[in-house]
């Protein structure tokens, strides 16, 4: 149970980080397809399917809760190690991606998939700073709801970063100070300042359970159809993760209110030397996360024989 809370945890945790995405740790982790099936039965049995993912759920939560004020306090003070961290993860679990793509003959249309799956990826880090809206003084809740849909998307796609979404629609800012204001108000019992951001949260969590129901369905359906391309198109979003997901680090902090360039090597060689260190840590992590998964599920398979 703790494992599975904590995997929930880091998936919820990498739909805060920048550049990082939530479906790809599930998808790092192997229990991406659990969750996307629950989310599928979530309108026909309920009760049933969130029982199959609670303890996902639980952790899902309290890693987008502690993201909010980790983001705020802790991630811009050590952003690239943390950021390397993640992205050891994430390689931790190609193999399984590349098993679950791999081809059954010897076309080439599977690599052409991945291949252009790459490119585009690559093309939204590249070129989605161009297009980001900076004015959100005068937001609406329907925004919020937009939000939410958004941010949903960032745990139910794997490699698409609700971050850069965020970023490119001015939004990630408000996100967090609106999270970080909600938590703070409940801890410290500030009633004013809970009824000035309630609302807004609200919309997100409206936003959030809306694309969870509809797009369960879809991707759930498109898993069952044509499992082998959707992985093939995962395992190029995965490929080219580790650059998107250092150039959105680097778009982000470099508009913080303490800009931060990474890429300046000389001011954070210390931060990379660290950063470095947690990539094979969060390698390690991933396989070991998915290792007892797949313990898990060959003993589930024998108790049903």
């Amino acid at each position: 149970m703790i494992k599975k809370i904590l995997q929930g945890f880091l998936v919820g945790v990498g739909a805060i980080l920048p550049g990082v995405s939530g479906g790809m740790i599930a998808a790092a982790f192997n229990i991406y397809s659990k969750l996307i099936e629950s989310l599928d039965q979530i309108t026909k049995k309920p009760i049933k399917a969130v029982l199959n993912i609670w303890e996902y759920l639980v952790g899902i939560l309290l890693g987008i809760l502690i993201g909010f004020l980790g983001i705020a306090y802790i991630f811009y003070l050590i952003p690239i190690p943390l950021t390397l961290l993640f992205i050891g993860l994430i390689l931790g679990g190609i193999p399984e991606i590349y098993n679950l793509s791999k081809p059954t003959s010897k076309k080439i249309m599977p690599y052409i998939i991945i291949f252009v799956t790459m490119i585009l990826m690559l093309s939204l880090t590249i070129f989605g700073s161009n297009i980001t809206q900076k004015d959100t003084l005068n937001t609406n809740y329907i925004l919020w709801f937009v939000v939410g849909i958004l941010l949903a998307v960032s745990l139910i796609v794997p490699g698409l970063s609700g971050t850069m979404l965020m970023l490119m629609i001015g939004y990630y800012g408000p996100l967090i100070l609106v999270g970080k204001n909600l938590i703070e108000s409940v801890l410290t019992i500030n009633f004013d300042l809970f009824y000035g951001n309630v609302l807004q949260v609200l919309f997100v969590a409206f936003g959030v359970v809306f694309a969870f129901i509809v797009l369960g369905k879809v991707f759930n359906y498109v898993l069952k159809r044509f499992p082998k391309t959707f992985y093939q198109i995962v395992l190029g979003i995965v490929t080219i993760a580790p650059i998107n997901i250092i150039f959105s680090l680097n778009d982000d902090l470099k508009t913080h209110e303490n800009p931060v360039y990474i890429f300046n090597i000389q001011e954070n060689w210390y931060m990379w030397l660290i950063g470095i260190a947690f990539i094979p840590l969060g390698i390690y992590v991933a396989r070991l996360f998915i290792k007892e998964e797949s313990n898990e599920t060959e003993k589930s398979k024998r108790s049903n024989t």
